[in-house]
Parts: structure tokens; C-alpha cells; sequence
């Protein structure tokens, strides 16, 4: 996702007798990385899922499969491991060194097209965990890397084995998952993954979960771009989906709004803008109430406005007796 432009001005610089850089020390690196580790995610499980598949998404969409469903299994009492597969290109040996050890280092900052941009996500097992396994499916050969949180606490990525294999390129990432962390997992999964555009493949599903959060899921309005459904994900909050993430909508943030937008905004309402419309926290957690994402929240609830009342009123034309009509009213 491209990074919004900073105005910098022209600033003359007068009176100045020194001046230095703002950087970081190297005694104080590890310091910084166990904050990003350690304090950048409030939803640690949330996270380690919803960044490795968007992740995966992403390369499926590089490698020109957008079409292509990632594949996610989730962990059991049998085998507590979550893993999550991508079928894009790879990556070499060098790559998975300069992708994976590098924080801030990302290629998708050039383009809409994708949902990263950061450089932080691929890192984020370590919120969880101090582990997490990295296999590279690259022209006939896997390539398994463990990254780890070694004695200096900056952590280390280290290549373990290489064989032949027949399955088709791509990146497997692998999570070692708490026993009592399992059912959470499959929770937030499928939580997170009702949004997505093309469902993942779920290895060991759970049909009570994929029933509440995909297949139970009712769409009662919708237009261009937007819903209203009979589950929501966010309490008490609309949603805006962006590259497959959901965000709540916190109208108190948005500043003044008109009377017309304040009556659509309730915890059913979903809204669907592209890549980049809005700006979002470093955790992609949360939207970051700019300017520039006010006006792009509003605009879009405003085109929201206006479409209800044509889809309403097709939608009472359409009742064929009182009683569908007070049901679709309720």
C-alpha cells in the first residue's frame, strides 16, 4: 500500500549553530526491537493471523493468482500449529534473509495493489511467541528457516534444511500455538477471515465457527460498495473493510457529521473502500483519524446515504404482503 505524501515545505534553516540526525544506537537496538516485539499489538493471536495472511494474499496477488485461496490450517489438541501458505513466487535464500530480518524493509510501498507496507507484519510471531518457522518453496526446493529470539534479543533467522520437494512456490509460515490458545486461534480465524474476498482453505475447520462468522451471515441492504448484514464483527460500531482487514468506524472520531450520516451509522453497517483510501495504525489494528481519512470515511457514508433510500424503497416494493414488509421494517 503506498504511504500517504508528507508535505515537508521549503524550511530555511537560520541561526542554527549544530545539528545532528535522530537515529538509534546500536546498544539501544534490541531495546527498540522488543518494544515492536512486545508492546505494538494489543491482539496478539489477532495479529500473528490477520498479518501472515494478509501477507499471503499479498503474494498470491504479485504472482498474479488474486484469484487463488491461501491456505490456512488451523491448530488442533493433536498438532498445536498454526500455518499459513501463500502459493506466490518465493523467495531465494537471500530474500527470506533481507524480507525477514529487516524491520521496515518492504517491497509494497510502490503500489495499491497490496495490503503491507510497513515492513513490521512478517515479524509478528514474535508478539506471541519467541519462534516461528519460515518455509521457502522455490523451483523444486524447500528451504526451512527458524526465527528465533536469540541471547541478544534482536533476534536471529538461521537455515535449518533443504530438500527437493514437488509442491508449487510459495511461503509457509509456522506458528507453535499454547494448548490453551487453540480454540482462540480458530475464533479470531474465522473472525477475521469473514471479510476476505476469496475465503482461505481451512485445514482443520471448525463448522461452529464457520457457520457463525461466513456461512451465517445475512445481507439485508447493500449497494455499491457496502452492506448491511445480520452479524457484524465490531461491537456496537460500523466496519470499513480495507484490503480484507475490517476497522471500526468510531463516529465519535470523525467530527461533525450531518444528521443523514449519524442515522446509518449502527453496528451493521459494512463499508468497502480500496487500498490506500485510508490511513491505519502501525498495528492495523485501528484507523488513524487524519484529515485525509475523515473526508474519505464521510465521502463514502455519504454515498451510503444516498443509495439506502433508492434500496429501501426497491426493498418495500418488493414486499408482497404487510407482514414481509413489517419484517423487513423490524
Amino acid at each position: 500500500m503506498k504511504t500517504q505524501e508528507i508535505d515537508t515545505g521549503n524550511y530555511i534553516e537560520r541561526g542554527i549553530q549544530d545539528s545532528t540526525k535522530f537515529g538509534i544506537k546500536k546498544e539501544n537496538m534490541s531495546h527498540i526491537l522488543t518494544i515492536l516485539r512486545d508492546s505494538l499489538y494489543s491482539d496478539k493471536i489477532g495479529a500473528v493471523i490477520r498479518e501472515y495472511s494478509c501477507n499471503a494474499v499479498d503474494a498470491n496477488v504479485e504472482a498474479g493468482k488474486e484469484n487463488t485461496p491461501i491456505r490456512v490450517t488451523l491448530p488442533t489438541s493433536f498438532k498445536e500449529t498454526l500455518k499459513i501458505r501463500d502459493f506466490g513466487s518465493g523467495l531465494t535464500h537471500e530474500e527470506v534473509f533481507d524480507v525477514y530480518a529487516s524491520y521496515g524493509e518492504s517491497t509494497k510501498r510502490h503500489s495499491n495493489d497490496y495490503i503491507g507496507m510497513l515492513g513490521i507484519g512478517c515479524k509478528s510471531a514474535f508478539a506471541y511467541g519467541d519462534n516461528f518457522i519460515i518455509n521457502s518453496f522455490k523451483d523444486g526446493t524447500k528451504s526451512i528457516y527458524n526465527a528465533y529470539i536469540d541471547t541478544s534479543r534482536c533476534g536471529r533467522i538461521a537455515k535449518i534444511h533443504e530438500e527437493e520437494t514437488s509442491e508449487p512456490d510459495g511461503i509457509e509460515i509456522e506458528v507453535s500455538v499454547k494448548g490453551d490458545d487453540i480454540y482462540d486461534f480458530k475464533e479470531k480465524a474465522y473472525e477475521i477471515f469473514q471479510h476476505y474476498k476469496v475465503t482461505p482453505e481451512i485445514i482443520n475447520p471448525d463448522s461452529d465457527y464457520a457457520e457463525e462468522y461466513i456461512e451465517g451471515r445475512e445481507t439485508v441492504l447493500s449497494g455499491n460498495g457496502w452492506n448491511f448484514n445480520t452479524k457484524s464483527s465490531a461491537s456496537y460500531n460500523p466496519i470499513l473493510i480495507m484490503g480484507n482487514v475490517a476497522y471500526p468506524i468510531h463516529k465519535n472520531l470523525l467530527g461533525e457529521i450531518s444528521d443523514d450520516i449519524e442515522a446509518i451509522l449502527n453496528d451493521h453497517l459494512i463499508v468497502e473502500v480500496e487500498i490506500g483510501e485510508v490511513e491505519i495504525s502501525a498495528n492495523r489494528e485501528s484507523l488513524q483519524y487524519t484529515d485525509h481519512t475523515k473526508t474519505a470515511i464521510i465521502s463514502k457514508l455519504t454515498q451510503v446515504a444516498v443509495e439506502l433510500v433508492d434500496g429501501i424503497l426497491k426493498k418495500f416494493g418488493e414486499a408482497e404482503t404487510m407482514f414481509a414488509a413489517k419484517v423487513l421494517w423490524s
